[in-house]
């Protein structure tokens, strides 16, 4: 089956598509029935949650019930999910956590799978760098199990930063197939997407369109590319990604904006315009996902 919007070849073999559906702060069953419903009717064939954003089960119903109705099965839907490091024993927490997302999900695997955050998140510990490591290790190890026991297809990581990753090269019989991290003109990641790319990472991009923020949304630059382009900003911070064939995980409840949202196929920027896109790079982030501060 074709993948609009195309796809990318892991390094663990499987195919993964560059256009996602975020679910991110989607809550309920209505909304999350409504938002996968247009989704799958939009032509998004990947949707990413997580085990921290509580909407795993609705997602799960929603498959269920709109799979069929676009003669899709299963196996035409890539699933990410993510699992969060804890204070503790990270071995038992990770399975645990992520045979719930199996239930959940109702499937028997998951397309792939991260670690959300390369720190307990809001621990006393977070920056603590012998603790997190060994937190990052026994979590990683569990999911390299998990993957062996054909639950995982692919295994990843996000908000990584390169430290984060030489590290795991010192125990992971698996590489990460993906590093998922903010990014967008004003979070260009250059030193980092270099990195992932030389190591053959595939890098994924969450909050694209910065939070709305007016000092983006209303640059010059990307204002000018809207109008030359005769489409929307946001459609131009989505292709900016895109083009370069950085995964982006576009978020609305709305049924007409998720797919406005997938009209980003037919905006094509040019290599000139993409530069002037990442001459904006302010090393700015909007979210409070700060990898970089996780020892």
């Amino acid at each position: 089956m074709a993948i609009v919007g195309g796809t990318y070849k892991l390094n663990s073999g499987h195919e993964i598509p560059l256009i996602g559906f975020g679910t991110y702060q989607i809550k309920g069953q209505e909304a999350i029935s409504v938002s996968i419903d247009a989704a799958l009717g939009a032509g998004y064939r990947l949707i990413d949650t997580a085990k921290v954003y509580g909407n795993e089960k609705e997602i799960g119903n929603a498959l269920q019930e709109y799979l069929p109705k676009y003669n899709l099965k299963r196996a035409d839907v890539f699933i990410t999910t993510k699992v969060l490091l804890t204070e503790g024993d990270n071995r038992k927490a990770t399975r645990e956590a992520f045979e719930e997302s199996l239930k959940f999900l109702q499937t028997d695997y998951v397309n792939l799978v991260l670690i959300h955050y390369p720190g307990a998140w809001g621990a006393s510990t977070s920056n603590d760098g012998s603790t997190n490591a060994t937190y990052r290790k026994d979590a990683y190890e569990e999911l390299e199990k998990l993957q062996g026991e054909g639950k995982i297809h692919s295994i990843g990581v996000s908000n990584y930063e390169i430290h984060h990753i030489e590290e795991l090269k010192k125990y992971a019989k698996v590489q990460p197939a993906a590093n998922q991290c903010e990014f967008h003109p004003h979070f260009t990641r250059n030193e980092l997407r270099e990195y992932c790319k030389k190591e053959n990472i595939f890098f994924q991009a969450f909050t694209s369109l910065a939070r709305q923020d007016p000092s983006l949304i209303n640059d010059p630059v990307v204002v000018s590319l809207a109008e030359k382009h005769k489409t929307s900003i946001n459609l131009i911070l989505l292709a900016y990604a895109l083009v370069q064939n950085i995964g982006i995980l576009p978020k609305s409840v709305t049924p007409s904006r998720i797919q406005e949202n997938f009209g980003v196929v037919n905006v094509k920027l040019t290599k000139e315009e993409v530069e002037q896109l990442t001459g904006l790079n302010r090393n700015k982030n909007y979210t409070l996902c700060q990898g970089w501060t996780v020892a």
